[in-house]
């Protein structure tokens, strides 16, 4: 399964998905990987109605997406994967999902403990799993939109000391 894009963004799907990531990439799936919106009907058919017709929206709870991710026979589809905290992309490392780069979006907590940009804003458990992940040998950037330069978060790290 080509996965051309996994990106951590608070508001899913929203303009810098459709107008953006979804053109550049030339996704052909959007999946979204939340537990939250799995179970919300009204959720789920807002997005549905926001995606284009030439792009499936598929929204399933963390570990359902990891089983269509998984799934040996479903290889064939540019997919986008969406999350919406580094926790749940973290989830789909440990799960197996195998990726090498990973885009922050937007991000934004109640309890800020460090602005890594002006659209990523983490406390400090997501700060950790940004850290696991990045243990994991996955490339993390921070970047908005495609056209956009990306920050390479291991470098934006180096200015803040381990806690």
């Amino acid at each position: 399964m080509p996965i051309v894009l996994v990106r951590v963004d608070d508001r899913l799907v929203h303009g810098q998905i459709l107008e953006g990531w979804l053109p550049s990439t030339r996704a052909q799936e959007l999946v979204i990987a939340n537990d939250t919106v799995a179970k919300d009907y009204l959720q789920k058919m807002i997005m549905q109605s926001a995606i284009p017709y030439s792009v499936d929206l598929i929204i399933e709870s963390v570990e359902g997406a990891v089983s269509l991710l998984l799934d040996p026979m479903d290889n064939e589809v540019r997919r986008i994967v969406l999350v919406d905290s580094p926790k749940d992309a973290l989830r789909l490392i440990r799960a197996g999902v195998q990726f090498t780069h990973l885009n922050l979006g937007n991000l934004r907590t109640n309890n800020v403990t460090v602005c890594l940009s002006k659209t990523v804003m983490v406390g400090e458990e997501s700060l950790m799993d940004l850290r696991m992940i990045l243990e994991q040998g996955v490339q993390i950037n921070i970047q908005s939109v495609p056209f956009e330069k990306p920050l390479d978060l291991f470098e934006v790290l180096r200015c803040f000391p381990t806690t």
